[in-house]
């Protein structure tokens, strides 16, 4: 909550500061003389349009259109998303000018003269925002934020928990299905986990075969909260999508996670692809517990020293005894 907040409050701020700097320009092009009024009508403005642009774009990504957007091949899904984010923006600009002017005339001027303008502005906007938010995607939000600030410029050590979860049973659903179709199945497989584990502030690294690599910052035991739950909600998510999977692929597709948390050492590596690289025995911990389910039949399996930084609530997905059936590793078992 705090996180969506700051980035609304970072929208809102810049959404004053283009629109100052557009009411400016305006001033001059139209030659209207506003003096200060200018660039103050042109900050409001823009924070009316930033908040309804965020607002419309938070409620798109969240429906049902949402993520059939999101499911859509690049180009098309990109394309899309311009014209809306256009079409937000502009529907936005024109209102709060309605709005904030309030008189028939200038807004009957503004639409002779000034509608043009505002819907290149609109069209630029969109296309700028939406490269901008795509390369976030691409390289991963945090870890474009983490390169924008340094973070990472020399290594260091941070405490993480690791989660590895691969899809159970993938070989003989490739056979099944094909390579085409099996890779389908866990394109969308992680697809639908993926909300999951954005809303529980869990940060994806990588994407191997049928594996995803993902990782949550050790806030001690009450602040691993979120880990749990994202592991309830996973769970959840595939069980509600199983009629899918089956009605579609004719399998019923169900994850092994292997979780261990400890220190790793961080930092950037590379050029032509830079990025954010964790070593430490910590990955291969949870490697080792991700193995592990596929002896002994477990869903989920978490290192004891781990499982000892995180409060276990009652009816946690860790105290279950129905399957699908997790399990605490003790340092002395573990393989």
């Amino acid at each position: 909550m705090r996180r969506t907040f700051g980035s609304f409050v970072f929208v809102l701020v810049a959404g004053a500061i283009i629109g100052a700097l557009y009411g400016l320009m305006m001033n001059e092009i139209l030659d209207r003389n506003w003096g200060l009024k200018a660039p103050i009508r042109g900050a409001v403005r823009g924070m009316v349009v930033a908040s309804v642009a965020v607002v419309l774009e938070v409620w798109i990504s969240n429906s049902a259109i949402g993520r059939w957007q999101r499911s859509l091949k690049f180009r098309r899904g990109v394309a899309l998303r311009v014209i809306i984010t256009c079409l937000i923006i502009y529907v936005a600009l024109a209102s709060s000018h309605l709005v904030l002017i309030g008189d028939r005339e200038i807004y009957l001027q503004w639409f002779q003269n000034g509608f043009a303008p505002d819907f290149l502005f609109a069209l630029g906007a969109g296309v700028v925002i939406q490269v901008m938010l795509q390369a976030r995607r691409l390289i991963g939000g945090r870890t474009l934020t983490y390169f924008l600030l340094g973070r990472y410029a020399r290594p260091t050590e941070e405490r993480r928990i690791f989660v590895l979860a691969d899809l159970k049973d993938s070989t003989a659903i490739t056979e099944k299905l094909g390579d085409k179709k099996a890779l389908e199945l866990i394109t969308g497989v992680f697809l639908d986990i993926d909300a999951a584990i954005k809303r529980n502030r869990g940060v994806i690294h990588n994407y191997v075969g049928d594996e995803i690599i993902m990782s949550w910052r050790d806030r001690g035991p009450d602040g691993n909260m979120p880990l749990l739950q994202c592991i309830d909600e996973i769970f959840q998510t595939l069980s509600l999508r199983q009629a899918h999977y089956l009605k579609k692929y004719g399998v019923a597709p169900t994850l092994r996670l292997g979780i261990a948390g400890g220190p790793v050492a961080v930092g950037e590596c590379g050029w032509e692809k830079r990025q954010v690289v964790y070593i430490g025995d910590t990955i291969n911990k949870a490697k080792r517990m991700q193995e592990a389910c596929k002896r002994h039949d477990l869903s989920v399996i978490l290192d004891a020293e781990t499982a000892r930084g995180i409060t276990m609530p009652m009816g946690s997905v860790l105290r279950r005894s129905k399957r699908p059936r997790y399990a605490a590793v003790p340092r002395q078992q573990r393989c």
